[in-house]
């Protein structure tokens, strides 16, 4: 009778050893989401750096010192959103 319960309950043991348990699949799920919200923001900082440089190829046909000096000052502001977004993706 012993071995009988010990052949049962053997691998039963092993099988609940080897499931992830409710917690473990909850982190795991914390990590994806984070992980992903890190890829969206290294996007969002390359789509702020494109804009940038739009703005700065804009500047550069400016008609007047006024509006090209806004446009530059508008494509550094993009510049230091795109490194801002950087750090805080690679922080994650």
């Amino acid at each position: 009778m012993k071995k009988l319960f010990a052949s049962v309950a053997l691998p039963a043991i092993f099988v609940l050893a080897a499931c992830d348990g409710p917690a473990e699949e909850v982190a795991e799920e914390r990590d994806d989401v984070t992980e992903a919200q890190g890829e969206v923001m290294d996007a969002q900082a390359g789509v702020a750096e494109a804009q940038s440089d739009l703005v700065e190829e804009k500047a550069d046909l400016a008609t007047d010192s006024v509006e090209s000096a806004a446009l530059e000052q508008k494509a550094d502001a993009l510049d230091q959103k795109a490194e801002k977004l950087e750090d805080t993706a690679d922080g994650i």
